[in-house]
């Protein structure tokens, strides 16, 4: 793809008019971009069905990561989950209501920072509407495989003019209007990230190819086995430094 067919794909604000299910749902019942007569409990269900999260979470931990208002935290906790947090850089009176309503947990905290790599494990780890707003996508993928025991569930934006594993990167508030949005990879790209991350049996359980930059939905399960690169988070170990200073061999 030339980079001025790039440019002039990215000067394309993407909405999604028609698409219900990706609008924010205030957890206290007032919708926003949906048909007011929906409920919101309707529509959260629309999420968790849409991408793929199973029907039950009885019994199982459930982390949101960038859980916004609370919406999905919510569906796990009535969906049986044991226990459920919400992780989100900002905060509202919306999250803070909902939590003290539904008895979730709720942390304020920045998914790249150290504090991130003291929480525990999780069966379920969701994240949605994330990766497009963070500086290294790939050090996002690393701290969700730390995260998660049994399965992730990642929704993000996708380019889908190319089957090339690449992604390009927004400029300014370009993308939308937003400056907080900064990339948007291919699938075949974002597939091979969550690999790299550590993670296996990837699958797409959505997609919507209709628009220059769609969103798409995936599972991953993460993996233990002597390959997994997701050990390279920190620290580096000596097998993939340089043998000696300058030479850049990683043999």
């Amino acid at each position: 793809m030339h980079a001025s067919g790039a440019l002039k794909l990215l000067k394309t604000p993407t909405r999604f008019p028609d698409e219900p299910i990706f609008y924010c749902v205030s957890s206290l019942g007032s919708e926003v971009g949906i048909d007011a007569a929906a409920s919101a409990g309707h529509s959260r269900a629309m999420n968790w069905k849409m991408w793929g999260l199973p029907d039950s979470v009885a019994g199982k931990s459930f982390l949101d990561v960038g859980c916004w208002e609370g919406t999905m935290c919510i569906e796990a906790m009535q969906r049986g989950a044991r226990k459920v947090v919400g992780l989100d850089y900002c905060t509202s009176p919306e999250i803070l209501a909902a939590q003290q309503q539904h008895g979730f947990d709720f942390l304020q905290l920045d998914i790249l920072s150290e504090k991130m790599l003291q929480l525990p494990e999780f069966d379920i780890v969701h994240c949605s509407g994330v990766l497009y707003h963070v500086e290294n996508p790939l050090s996002l993928l690393f701290r969700l495989r730390k995260l998660c025991r049994e399965t992730l569930f990642l929704e993000t934006t996708c380019l889908n003019s190319s089957s090339d594993p690449v992604m390009i990167f927004h400029p300014g508030a370009i993308f939308d209007g937003n400056p907080s949005n900064w990339w948007t990879p291919t699938e075949s790209c974002l597939l091979a990230m969550l690999i790299e991350a550590g993670f296996g049996k990837v699958a797409v359980t959505h997609r919507d190819p209709t628009q220059p930059i769609g969103r798409i939905c995936v599972s991953a399960k993460p993996i233990a086995s002597p390959d997994n690169m997701s050990a390279k988070i920190l620290p580096r170990r000596p097998a993939f430094m340089p043998n000696s200073p300058g030479r850049g061999s990683r043999q």
